[in-house]
């Protein structure tokens, strides 16, 4: 599943260029990166998802819970 793609792709804020997530690996791996950055519950929270993810339901259910944290952080473009 750690190649499931991430439909559309979620470009985040980054510098010095946007970052794109296209496969749930690429988003857990930006989820690693920010738990080092910032102590978010919700990211915690999303990283476990992440992480447990075992079919196509849940891996759509756990990008989309990242989509909108982003969004709601202002880190999507």
């Amino acid at each position: 599943m750690l190649d499931f793609p991430v439909a559309p792709p979620i470009f985040v804020k980054d510098t010095p260029h946007k970052r794109k997530l296209a496969t749930l690996n690429e988003a857990r791996a930006y989820v690693d990166e920010m738990l080092h950055q910032r102590r978010l519950y919700k990211l915690r929270e999303i990283k476990e998802r992440l992480d447990a993810v075992a079919s196509e339901e849940q891996a759509i259910e756990a990008i989309g819970a990242l989509r909108e944290l982003l969004a709601l952080e202002g880190l999507t473009d």
